[in-house]
C-alpha cells in the first residue's frame, strides 16, 4: 500500500475533515507502478492519520476515505456507508420522487462517486480511475436495495481511458441496450438520456427550487433561460402559469423538453409555449429590442466559472446575466437567479446578482434564498455549489 505524507499544515485541515491532498502537497516521493488502489496518509510524527483513495494520474491524487484509524476497504464497508445514505433519502419515494441522488461523493463517505437513481435505472459517475478496482463491490452493495433492474456507468473527462475496459455509458447490470428511461420528481414524470445527458442524465440538485417555482406559477407569463430539458418549464406549467418561453441553445436538450411537456400534459393546445434556440445573452438581448416582458424570469446557467482562475471572469457574467434578466421582469414580477459554480461562493454570487440589478436601475426584494437540496448534503466548503435568490423586482 502507498505510503505519504504532508506538511503540518495541511496535516490540520485534514484533521478538521478536509478531504483531499493534491500532488503538489505530496511531502515525500512517491515510488508508485501501480495504477490506483488505496495509500496511507502518514501525520508529521509518523502515525497513521487517513486511509483513501489514491490515484496517481490525477492531480488531486489522494481522497480520504477514514480518518484516524485503519479499516478494511472491503464491501461491508461500502455496504455500510451505502445504507446510511439511503436512510438521509427515506422521505423522497412518500413525496412521488423515484428520481434522487443515492450518493453524493465525499459528503457520503464516497470520495470521487456520485450515485444518481432514476426509478430502476441506477447510475454511477466516476471521477476517481482507482474506483475502477471497486466498482464489483459496489454492484453488489447497489444490488442489495429493491428495484435496481440496471446499472449504467458514467466516466468523467479525467477518467476516460482507452486501455480501459470501462467506457461511458456502459451498462454495468442489467439489460443493454438500455430502454428509454422515466422517472418521477414530485409526482411530475421526466425522461432522462443516462447515457448522452449532461452529467448522469438530470440536474437532480434543483428539485426543491423547482418545487419553489411552481408554488408561486399560476397565472403567470414565465421565461426561463438555460431551459435544458425542462425541469423548471415543467413545475411552472404544473403550477398553472399562463403562458411559458425557453432559451436554449442545445437543439436536443429543447427537444427533450418537448418530450417532457408531452409526457405530462399529453395534447395540451390552449397553452402558449415557445421555444427560443440561441445563446442566452444575444436572445435576451433580442427580447429586450422587443419590449418583451415576463412574470417570472428563471436564469439557471450551466457553471460560469469551473476553475478558480475564472471566477473574475464568471461574476461578470451574473452581473450582466441579472443586468439583462431584470430587464424583460414586468412590473410587479419576479427574477429567480442561480448558480451551480462551485469557485463562487454564495455571499459572491448574491452580491452579482444584486449588483447586476441596480446596473439595470431596480432593486430586488428578496423572498428566498437556497443551497443544497437534501439529497445533495454537503460537509465540506469546497464542494458547496449551488446557491440561488428569488426576490420580487422593484423599479
Amino acid at each position: 500500500m502507498i505510503k505519504i505524507k504532508i506538511s503540518k499544515t495541511l496535516e490540520a485541515k485534514i484533521r478538521k475533515g478536509y478531504p483531499w491532498v493534491f500532488k503538489y502537497q505530496l511531502q515525500s516521493d512517491v515510488v508508485d507502478k501501480s495504477s490506483g488502489g488505496l495509500a496511507v496518509l502518514y501525520d508529521h510524527k509518523n502515525r497513521f492519520l487517513a486511509i483513501g483513495l489514491w490515484d496517481p494520474d490525477s492531480d488531486l491524487c489522494f481522497r480520504v476515505f477514514n480518518l484516524f484509524e485503519p479499516i478494511d476497504i472491503d464491501t461491508q464497508f461500502f455496504l455500510k456507508r451505502f445504507q446510511q445514505a439511503l436512510l438521509l433519502r427515506k422521505g423522497l419515494k412518500e413525496q412521488g420522487t423515484t428520481g434522487y441522488r443515492v450518493l453524493n461523493g465525499e459528503n457520503d463517505g464516497f470520495p470521487g462517486l456520485i450515485l444518481d437513481r432514476y426509478d430502476k435505472t441506477w447510475v454511477l459517475k466516476v471521477y476517481a480511475k482507482s474506483w475502477f478496482l471497486y466498482l464489483e463491490r459496489m454492484l453488489e452493495v447497489i444490488k442489495t436495495e429493491k428495484n435496481v433492474e440496471q446499472i449504467v456507468l458514467r466516466l468523467a473527462r479525467n477518467t476516460k481511458d482507452s486501455s480501459s475496459n470501462f467506457f461511458d455509458g456502459k451498462v454495468l447490470y442489467g439489460p443493454d441496450p438500455i430502454v428509454p428511461v422515466q422517472f418521477y420528481e414530485n409526482g411530475l414524470k421526466f425522461h432522462v438520456d443516462v447515457v448522452s445527458g449532461q452529467k448522469t442524465g438530470f440536474f437532480l440538485d434543483q428539485r426543491e427550487n423547482r418545487l419553489q417555482i411552481k408554488e408561486i406559477s399560476s397565472g403567470l407569463s414565465v421565461l426561463n433561460v438555460f431551459s435544458y430539458t425542462g425541469g423548471f418549464s415543467i413545475y411552472a406549467i404544473s403550477g398553472g402559469c399562463r403562458s411559458l418561453v425557453e432559451i436554449d441553445s442545445n437543439s436536443f436538450a429543447l427537444k427533450s423538453s418537448l418530450q417532457n411537456l408531452e409526457l405530462n400534459f399529453p395534447g395540451e393546445g390552449n397553452f402558449e409555449y415557445l421555444q427560443i434556440e440561441g445563446d442566452a445573452f444575444q436572445k435576451l438581448h433580442e427580447l429586450k429590442l422587443q419590449n418583451s416582458q415576463f412574470d417570472l424570469v428563471i436564469l439557471d446557467p450551466p457553471a460560469f466559472a469551473r476553475k478558480k482562475k475564472h471566477r473574475p471572469q464568471a461574476l461578470e457574467a451574473y452581473s450582466r446575466l441579472a443586468e439583462i434578466g431584470v430587464q424583460l421582469v414586468a412590473p410587479g414580477g419576479r427574477l429567480f437567479s442561480a448558480s451551480c459554480s462551485a469557485h463562487i461562493s454564495a455571499e459572491e454570487f448574491y452580491k452579482a446578482v444584486n449588483y447586476g440589478v441596480e446596473s439595470a436601475n431596480k432593486r430586488l426584494k428578496e423572498i428566498t434564498k437556497t443551497r443544497h437540496a437534501s439529497d445533495h448534503p454537503v460537509k465540506f466548503a469546497e464542494l458547496e455549489y449551488l446557491k440561488s435568490i428569488t426576490g420580487w423586482v422593484k423599479a
